[in-house]
């Protein structure tokens, strides 16, 4: 599918939405600055301190013991 048919099809399905919600979130996408990777790296959680936390998490739930 080339790009002027993939705006097309997306115009098509932005006017058919009613949900303020995704709305909001289309416009919020639209408002957004260039990604920037090197930033966003910097914010993510490594795989072991997504562990870590996952673990502790589930230590700390009232039916696990």
């Amino acid at each position: 599918m080339d790009l002027a048919t993939q705006k097309k099809d997306l115009i098509k399905w932005i006017h058919t939405i009613e949900d303020a919600t995704i709305l909001k979130k289309l416009e919020s996408i639209k408002l957004e600055e260039t990604f920037d990777f090197d930033k966003e790296w910097e914010r993510g959680v490594s795989i072991e301190d997504a562990r870590i936390k996952s673990k502790e998490f589930i230590k700390s739930l009232p039916w696990k013991k």
